[in-house]
Parts: structure tokens; C-alpha cells; sequence
């Protein structure tokens, strides 16, 4: 199973765990968007370590080559001295550096299919990402709507018309009450003010007794001066 198969069976069975657990279907996909840019960032980690090691192998081969040709010069000079012993003693070196050579080769091709696997599987990773930013910000969408929608039907679940009727006639019937205990008010306050009207014209129409008048009739009666 490649190194996207593994992740990408761990990100599923972790987003079916979720969903049966999570209930905000926000928080649930903001969970698995960061879980996957935490692969992400791991795949990106894996890809750096196997560059390197290719890197470090092709040094040592850089190496196992210098030290293959040194020795095969030595083996050379030392037939042209005459010294077999020599000769064998560096041919023998550079058989077991030629054996580490073809190790070293074999392992930076083994490696170098790995990088290429990886780059394969972080490629597809990086879709699988964006398509799940994608699918995120629609759910995410949606998910506003149904909330606001179910906002809005718990409300109308609430209102009770037979009730909001009732009191719709109770408040209209206590406005017109009212009205007409202004109009009474006022009818009234009209009539006391027109009683008081008529009641100062008939005091005005009374004549006052003149007492000065009066007075001097009864001393003219009595002879007094």
C-alpha cells in the first residue's frame, strides 16, 4: 500500500469516526482540514529525509569512486615496482570498495523510486486537500442556511395564530375602550364647561339689593337726619 493509500484510509476512517461523534458539522470539517494538512506537512517531512539520503548516498558513491580508482592506480604502480604482494593487497581493497560501490548504487536507485513515490502520493494528497477546501466552504455555506432556516421554523413553531388572534382582539378591543373614555372625558368636560358658562350669566342677570338706597329710606322714615 503506498505511503497515499495509508493516509488517505486513515483520513477516511478518521472523517467517519468524526461524523458519527461531532454534531457542528463546522467544527467537524475544520477537525479533518486540519488533520490533513497535518499528513500534509508529514509527507512533506518524509520527501525532505528521502532527498537527503539520496543525497548522502551519492556522496558516499562520489567517494567509493575516488577510492576505487586510487586503488586501481595503486595496484598499477605497485605491478610496474614488481611488488605482486602490493599489487594484490590493493586489489583486494578495491574489490571490497567496488562491492560497497554497487551497494551504494543500488540503494540511491531503490531510494530515488521512493522520492518519486512520495512526490506521486503528495501530489495527489495536495488535490484531495483542495478539493476538501472546496467541498468545506460549500458545506460551510450550507450549513448557515439550514441553521438560519431552522432559526426561523422554531419561531414559527412557537407562534401560536389561535393565541396571537385572541390577543390581537383583546388589545384592539382595550384601544377602542380607551378611545371612548376620551371622547367620554371630553364630552363631559364640554358640558361642565358650558354649565359654568350659564350659571355666571345668571348671576350677572340677578340684581344686587341696593343697601345705600334702603338705608336712606328708613331714616327718612324715622325722621332722622
Amino acid at each position: 500500500m503506498s505511503l497515499y493509500e495509508r493516509f488517505r484510509t486513515i483520513f477516511l476512517a478518521n472523517a467517519n469516526t468524526v461524523a458519527d461523534h461531532l454534531e457542528d458539522p463546522a467544527a467537524m470539517m475544520a477537525q479533518q482540514m486540519r488533520a490533513l494538512d497535518d499528513k500534509l506537512q508529514k509527507a512533506q517531512g518524509e520527501l525532505v529525509k528521502a532527498v537527503a539520503e539520496i543525497k548522502l548516498l551519492e556522496q558516499k558513491i562520489r567517494d567509493d569512486e575516488s577510492q576505487v580508482a586510487l586503488y586501481q592506480e595503486r595496484a598499477e604502480k605497485a605491478v610496474k615496482a614488481g611488488n605482486d604482494d602490493l599489487a594484490k593487497r590493493a586489489l583486494v581493497e578495491k574489490s571490497r570498495l567496488s562491492a560497497d560501490l554497487s551497494e551504494m548504487t543500488r540503494q540511491r536507485d531503490e531510494q530515488q523510486k521512493v522520492v518519486s513515490e512520495i512526490e506521486g502520493d503528495l501530489s495527489k494528497l495536495r488535490d484531495m486537500h483542495d478539493e476538501f477546501a472546496r467541498k468545506q466552504s460549500m458545506l460551510s455555506l450550507r450549513e448557515e442556511r439550514a441553521q438560519a432556516s431552522q432559526e426561523v421554523n422554531s419561531i414559527r413553531a412557537e407562534i401560536d395564530p389561535g393565541h396571537l388572534g385572541s390577543e390581537m382582539k383583546r388589545m384592539t378591543d382595550k384601544i377602542d375602550m380607551m378611545e371612548a373614555q376620551a371622547q367620554a372625558t371630553r364630552e363631559i368636560a364640554d358640558r361642565q364647561s358650558g354649565a359654568d358658562l350659564d350659571t355666571a350669566f345668571r348671576e350677572l342677570d340677578k340684581k344686587s339689593p341696593d343697601i345705600d338706597s334702603e338705608l336712606s329710606n328708613l331714616k327718612k322714615t324715622l325722621g332722622a337726619p
